[in-house]
């Protein structure tokens, strides 16, 4: 009798009784367990994924490995086992269900000498019966296009259990940097008090024992073709060591006086040499905040005097020289205000700006740096803004001064001709969201860079990621919405960040949409309406991404919007009832169409 079976990395089993996790009413019923070969399907240079359930009800998880050999193809054709990196599924406690989403390293920290069994023990799930390992595969890019086959064993001490599973490898290739930004916003040093070793350790920035915990973010984040985008300051305005170089004199004299702490921190990042080793290679970050804001560099109680504007000026100017000096050219350097008056620092709105008579600060901070923002030479210094309430009143305004726009999903719906106006006028578009929550449907965590190939964004920011509680290892904070990693430290002694299921199916998802858009450029830009078609098949039809009617209080200043209108005037989230398998059917679909009609791609739905 089979103890371990092969399934799709859609759906989630309960530890407890098997069945699904999913609550979408087609799959109440259906079978997860079936008798059949693993099928999968891949373009190049690309990750896929899928599970391994284990049936433990006999004997626990004690002294089972699993042991991936390498995929044949025709001839000398193959790929490695080394390419396979499997983790060990966490279940966090939501509600009354228990849902996997963390996934420890296999073989990695404490767990390394029996890592099911040890992450088992550590977990404690009552009543648990079966336990879960995440396998992903990466495909090389100069893997042949072809069929491929491969045999996964399940070993229990003397017994064994063998799975053939064949892959369809495409002729698509996932190119290595990407088209659509993917933003995994963070505050400050967000890292520091969540890690044993650093949250009392004075000299961290200056001993490297922040950087080397926080490159790993930036590593984690770069294989998952994300952006670890951490904002360098607090909503004081003050800057932790290291995020901002030192500096000496006051007013004309104001200037930097050491670089280095802060170049050791992020030329790894600006160069992409941080980066050496990861599938994708050295590709520098395509987006950095600078640390410029209110309070820093000028003396904010010089606001409104000319000595104010000279301090901000000179070092800005300072910084744009600096970065081209060192080559740092890939980069976009965003300016950018996240002060709110409600916290009583400082008396403006910088972002979201909700009363029109902020709007000021836009004009006066563009003129403190319009001479490095208006350049084209040299390193690339770009005015943002995170936009809401005023949006309707500010795109057609500020177009020619604020070249990038991160706008509520929402409220972007209200006003259809504003984002394209925007990128007519040269500015990157992105919207903001959150992650979604671990009971949600894992489709959820594939929306947001389908969503921005079927509406021609430029990217999307999930606007919190190391917020996940003190609880975490049981119940994230806020059912995971603030998290898409977790310390793996004090459980595990992995001294850095272990992910998420949902940030692998956002991983996922994003080689999808590069492939969607790489299609797009080949056939041009009237052709993306084959694509929003696309992604709106599994949603919900062609009228998908039709622009809704804007709510009747629109008309109104939006200082006297309230949160309660702005819920009832929000639409529901898209993969809310829909099944998770469809994800696949869009894949199954789009491969057909980028591959040609000749070739049958078969995908697992079950």
């Amino acid at each position: 009798m089979k103890r371990s079976w092969l399934i799709t990395d859609m759906l989630r089993v309960c530890p407890q009784s098997g069945q699904t996790l999913e609550t979408e009413e087609e799959l109440r019923n259906r079978p997860i367990f079936v008798d059949r070969p693993f099928r999968s399907v891949s373009p190049r240079n690309a990750y896929v994924s899928f599970q391994i359930i284990l049936d433990m009800t006999a004997d626990g998880p004690e002294e089972i490995d699993i042991l991936p050999e390498s995929l044949r193809g025709e001839g000398d054709a193959g790929i490695s086992a080394e390419e396979y990196t499997p983790y060990v599924q966490w279940y966090h406690l939501i509600g009354k269900r228990y849902y996997p989403d963390g996934l420890v390293p296999w073989g990695q920290g404490k767990t390394a000498g029996s890592p099911l069994a040890s992450v088992s023990r550590l977990n404690a799930v009552p009543r648990q019966q079966y336990a879960g390992i995440w396998m992903d595969l990466f495909v090389p890019a100069d893997t042949a296009p072809g069929e491929y086959s491969g045999t996964i064993t399940v070993r229990r001490g003397a017994s064994e259990e063998k799975h053939e599973w064949q892959l369809t490898v495409l002729k698509a290739i996932v190119p290595d940097e990407s088209t659509i930004t993917a933003s995994l916003n963070n505050y400050a040093d967000s890292i520091s008090g969540k890690f044993a070793h650093l949250e009392r350790r004075a000299e961290r920035y200056r001993d490297g024992s922040y950087f080397a915990v926080e490159k790993q973010f930036y590593r984690m984040s770069h294989e998952h073709r994300t952006v670890f985008h951490n904002l360098p300051y607090s909503h004081d305005g003050r800057i932790p060591e290291s995020f901002a170089p030192v500096l000496e004199g006051a007013g004309k004299s104001l200037r930097v006086k050491d670089w280095s702490l802060f170049d050791e921190h992020f030329s790894g990042y600006l160069d992409g040499s941080a980066f050496k080793g990861t599938k994708r290679g050295e590709i520098p970050i395509p987006h950095m905040y600078l640390p410029q804001n209110f309070y820093w560099p000028a003396d904010y109680t010089k606001f409104g005097l000319k000595g104010y504007a000279t301090e901000f000026s000179n070092v800005f100017r300072e910084f744009y020289e600096h970065f081209t000096e060192r080559g740092w050219l890939s980069t976009r350097f965003e300016l950018f205000f996240n002060h709110k008056k409600r916290y009583k620092l400082f008396p403006y709105d910088g972002d979201e700006t909700r009363f029109i008579w902020d709007e000021k600060i836009n004009d006066i901070f563009y003129g403190f740096a319009s001479d490095v923002l208006e350049r084209k030479d040299g390193a690339r210094f770009i005015f943002r803004t995170d936009s809401s309430w005023n949006y309707g009143l500010h795109y057609g305004k500020y177009a020619d001064v604020i070249k990038h726009w991160v706008v509520n999903r929402n409220i972007m719906k209200w006003y259809p001709e504003g984002q394209s106006y925007l990128q007519s006028r040269g500015c990157l578009f992105w919207y903001y969201l959150g992650a979604q929550p671990i009971d949600h449907n894992l489709l959820g965590s594939a929306i947001a860079p389908l969503a921005s190939v079927a509406q021609g964004l430029n990217g999307f920011v999930l606007w919190n990621n190391v917020d996940w509680g003190s609880d975490w290892h049981r119940t994230p904070a806020g059912n995971g919405k603030t998290a898409v990693f977790y310390p793996g430290d004090r459980l595990f002694e992995i001294p850095g960040p272990i992910p998420t299921i949902r940030l692998k199916v956002l991983r996922n998802a994003m080689q999808v949409s590069e492939c969607m858009e790489k299609w797009i450029r080949d056939h041009g830009e009237p052709s993306r309406s084959e694509m929003t078609r696309l992604v709106g098949s599994i949603l919900d039809g062609d009228s998908t991404f039709d622009w809704p009617e804007p709510p009747a209080f629109i008309d109104r200043p939006p200082y006297e919007w309230t949160n309660e209108l702005l819920s009832e005037a929000s639409p529901s989230a898209l993969h809310i009832g829909r099944s998770p398998l469809l994800f696949e059917q869009l894949k199954h679909r789009l491969w057909r169409i980028i591959e040609g009609e000749e070739r049958e791609c078969l995908i697992l739905t079950s």
